[in-house]
């Protein structure tokens, strides 16, 4: 039996084992409750198999068996015990496996917490884990090679990491989750049953927010560690398809609060609860199909598995869509109190935020596949087209979150409002235009939204009592423009969004302290609001006061970067060393500390790594990044990566590609090599280049000499080619073959207050985790 056979095997059965399952369970919501005792062992079979299945991976992951083609893929020898683990999701096949693992585990939750929508929930739960199984009869990870390797090819570097062994698992379980109140919404159409549904779903999408939450943040902060590029989000498309999801989990639950209180928004809430797992495939669909690979360094490719994704995603949406329109009209629709002063207003205005961000990030994260579809060239959103309106959003939220906690579920009816709205509004208007032509930074949008902050904080003037409780919040606003001001910070968005981000925190700690004394299950919400206006703050100060400075540092002699003296003292090891350290001297006064940040050639990715070292203080963190290295040694010639400039006697070489041709004599082989040379603001490339030979004597080399465009006119002689790492060596007479000491090209960035990211996305994170406690005891309840 080959080593295949029984990973397979245990994929059709799980396969059998659903489906036999998946027709029990449509039985049973029909009615026959005879067969309630057979499909639920038919369910149990599908589980059993698809942990074996598990068990066999692993069994063929730690024990080397690379003829095994996921085990060779990502796995080899050397990996460490805890890198063997996490190897299992390292490939779209294990994650896959993963995803269905899951899945199985919390199907037995709907079955006994679904209540009367058990049934029917778990016929759309086994559709979901029918797909997933398709997917692995086509995908699988127990396929083997067509010989059998001595070593495998590793693990991604990238993903030797501690962060990157949890993320997956996290951020997989919230995928899995949020199936379990779509599979229950649908099963609420299906019945025409509505009466307590919210109750059902509630705690599993706070559950499945929580998950998404930590998943985004992990991915984030491992990002921030070992990339080394100074950020944490890039607003790559991929990192996007999760954050999508977030948001919608994050409208929905305020959709939900509504209709639990009112009874409004009831085919809102239905659909969202949709869209949040519709969300989950499309970035599913997003990030695995292959149409991003020339947008995202996180993008899987193509393994022949788009038309099962597509077909996953339109069979759920068409049903979906098929179940809302012929149960629109029947159902039961309470009207919403759109009342500017009371409390339903706040939260719907709270949840079309998010939504309304959450759909913008979709639109801009698919538009690779909207201008592959038009059939012009794909393109990807830049950066700033993101924060152009993540920016007015983020301030606008932040202004919900400092008053919402103050208005009253009962609507203040405010007589005569018309004129005093229209005044209000006149007066921010002509406020918020004087002030940025004050500041000189004149922007329709940000005049716009300094409108709507100042209308807002001035109409809750007419409210009585509620100026008294936002005084800590409106005290906390006109410290945080002080403080802009002082800093010399005058971009008029930046400054609001400190503002508001300032008063929403002043505004939940005060709410989160007596609930927190009264009943710490109902402070979920406010402690929520805190950390996300905690995080909101560190994200705009981290971003808006980072600064930076390049060193070049000579081996042994000291450089300066933030009152902090670096000395470069050289490599650990040779650069193709596997994580090569550097070695740094730090010294801040009279405290001297060594700090080794990583740059190495790694030849699973064909390419140079690097990890940088971070120095934390409360304030901030000091980030050294390197760029470059250079050994300096004597005779051995100049080492170029490709595509990594190194700078030698103030000019700036860059190896491009190299070429290999036939030289007109039988048996040589010529190779050029295409160099970028940068000087005085002009760049030129040359060629230098080697015939290899064979002769009598045995091989011979010969060099076509190239000259750099200088006045020296130094002779370029290629030495080496090294294919495997994309490199070459060059020998330069009178510049190469001097002693040296060798050089570092360091990136240093100061980060402040970025601590406040991290700590705000952890009290979130609690505040979810006691609402999902709250709700679910409702549930059990």
């Amino acid at each position: 039996m080959s080593l295949d056979t029984p990973g397979q095997t245990l994929i059709v059965l799980a396969l059998i084992a659903n489906i036999m399952a998946g027709v029990g369970f449509v039985m049973l919501a029909r009615g026959r409750n005879s067969i309630r005792n057979i499909t639920r062992l038919f369910y149990h079979a599908f589980t059993l198999f698809t942990v074996l299945a598990s068990v066999w991976l692993y069994y063929l992951i730690l024990s080397h068996r690379f003829v095994v083609k996921y085990v060779y893929e990502y796995t080899d020898s050397t990996l460490e015990f805890f890198y063997l683990i996490s190897a299992f999701w390292g490939g779209q096949e294990g994650t896959y496996l993963l995803w269905v693992l899951l899945m199985a585990l919390f199907g037995y939750i709907v079955m006994r917490h679904g209540g009367r929508f058990a049934n029917w929930a778990m016929v759309i739960y086994s559709g979901i884990n029918l797909f997933l199984l398709v997917i692995m009869v086509r995908l699988s990870p127990f396929a083997l090679m067509d010989g059998v390797p001595l070593e495998g090819a590793g693990l991604n570097p990238l993903l030797q990491d501690p962060w990157m062994v949890i993320h997956p698992p996290i951020m997989f379980i919230g995928y899995a989750t949020a199936a379990i109140p779509f599979a229950i919404a649908l099963a609420a159409l299906i019945r025409h049953d509505y009466s307590d549904w919210v109750k059902h779903v509630f705690p599993w999408v706070a559950f499945s927010g929580l998950m998404l939450a930590a998943g985004n943040i992990l991915g984030a902060y491992w990002a921030y560690e070992t990339l080394g590029w100074g950020g944490y989000w890039a607003w790559d498309p991929v990192e996007n398809s999760s954050l999508i999801p977030w948001f919608v989990s994050l409208a929905l639950i305020h959709g939900l609060i509504l209709e639990r209180r009112t009874g409004a928004l009831r085919r809102t809430n239905l659909t969202l609860t949709a869209l949040l797992f519709l969300t989950v495939l499309y970035g599913t669909f997003l990030t695995r199909s292959g149409v991003l690979s020339d947008f995202s360094v996180h993008s899987f490719v193509d393994l022949g598995t788009n038309a099962y994704l597509v077909a996953f995603i339109l069979c759920f949406s068409i049903l979906t869509m098929f179940l809302l329109v012929i149960r629109f009209g029947s159902m039961k629709h309470v009207p919403l109190d759109y009342n500017f002063f009371g409390r339903q207003f706040h939260l719907m205005a709270g949840m079309l935020l998010m939504l309304f961000f959450a759909l913008m990030v979709l639109f801009w994260s698919s538009l690779p596949l909207l201008t592959q579809a038009v059939g012009v060239v794909p393109r990807a959103a830049d950066i700033a087209t993101y924060n152009d309106f993540a920016l007015p959003l983020g301030i606008v939220l932040a202004l919900m979150l400092t008053l919402t906690p103050f208005i009253r579920h009962n609507p203040l009816v405010l007589p005569s409002w018309r004129p005093k709205v229209i005044f209000t509004i006149v007066a921010a208007a002509i406020l918020s235009t004087g002030a940025h032509l004050w500041a000189g930074e004149m922007e329709v949008v940000s005049a716009v939204v300094g409108t709507m902050v100042l209308a807002v904080l001035l109409l809750s003037a007419l409210v009585p009592g509620l100026l008294r409780s936002l005084l800590p919040s409106l005290l906390s606003f006109v410290i945080a423009i002080c403080v802009c001001l002082a800093m010399d910070i005058h971009k008029p968005l930046f400054v609001l969004l400190f503002a508001t981000g300032a008063a929403s925190v002043a505004s939940s700690v005060v709410v989160l302290i007596p609930k927190l004394a009264r009943n710490w299950r109902k402070a979920g919400g406010a402690t929520v609001h805190l950390g996300f206006g905690i995080m909101i703050f560190g994200i705009l100060g981290s971003s808006a006061f980072v600064t930076s400075e390049r060193l070049v540092l000579i081996k042994g002699e000291p450089g300066e970067a933030f009152d902090v003296s670096v000395t470069y003292n050289g490599m650990a090891n040779d650069i193709t060393f596997p994580r090569n350290e550097l070695l740094l001297t730090l010294q801040d006064g009279s405290n001297e500390y060594e700090a080794r940040p990583q740059l190495y050639y790694t030849k699973r990715l064909n390419g140079i790594m690097k990890r940088p070292y971070i120095h934390r203080t409360l304030g901030y963190d000091l980030y050294y990044a390197p760029q470059q290295v250079t050994t300096g040694d004597e005779n051995q010639g100049l080492y170029l990566q490709r595509d990594h400039p190194v700078t030698l006697d103030g000019m700036m070489l860059t190896f491009l590609t190299f070429d290999v041709g036939g030289h007109g004599e039988e048996g040589a082989m010529q190779v050029t090599a295409s160099i970028e040379v940068a000087r005085d603001n002009k760049a030129d490339t040359i060629h230098p280049a080697v015939v290899m030979k064979m002769t009598e004597a045995g091989s011979e080399r010969e060099f076509v000499v190239a000259t750099l465009p200088t006045e020296e006119q130094h002779e370029v002689l290629l030495d080496q080619i090294m294919a495997d790492e994309g490199a070459i060596s060059v020998n330069i007479p009178g510049l190469t073959d001097v002693e040296t000491t060798g050089e570092l090209i360091l990136d240093v960035s100061r980060e402040p207050i970025i601590n406040l990211v991290w700590g705000g996305t952890i009290i979130l994170m609690i505040g979810a985790a006691i609402a999902f406690v709250r709700r679910r005891g409702i549930l059990l309840s």
